[in-house]
């Protein structure tokens, strides 16, 4: 059965995201497709840059700062570590998944809010005005 909307947007992106919530915000029947799905195959908003791309990136990018911080920079600053200083890869991925996680369940939590529709699947733009959502 067809719904109806004032605005569908294709991809929950960070742009994509952002245009529903806003459109749903101006009073208009909004909903938003998205097709990710996590490792799990779980849906999650966010797109390629909350998922695996920009967040992921900067999170790891932050662990391995502090790491080299410890290894080269302390010392400068009169701070000595005793033994040594190591990597748990296991932890990073850990920390990196939480954060991702936090991220796209606030989107998800925005929508709510905003009364803004998730349709989970892949967007396809059809004539007449028409989008088939497909699993």
């Amino acid at each position: 059965m067809a719904k109806t909307y004032d605005v569908v947007v294709i991809g929950g992106g960070p742009a994509g995201y952002v245009a529903a919530i806003r459109c749903a915000q101006l009073g208009l029947a909004t909903a938003c497709v998205e097709k990710w799905l996590t490792p799990q195959g779980e849906p999650a908003l966010g797109g390629t840059c909350l998922n695996v791309g920009c967040i992921p990136s900067k999170t790891l990018l932050e662990s391995s700062e502090h790491f080299h911080r410890a290894t080269h920079g302390f010392a400068a600053h009169g701070i000595r570590i005793d033994g040594a200083v190591s990597v748990d890869v296991g932890q990073l991925q850990a920390r990196k998944q939480t954060i991702v996680a936090q991220l796209t369940g606030g989107i998800a939590q925005l929508f709510k809010a905003n009364q803004v529709t998730w349709l989970q699947g892949r967007g396809k733009l059809l004539a007449e005005r028409q989008v088939e959502v497909t699993r």
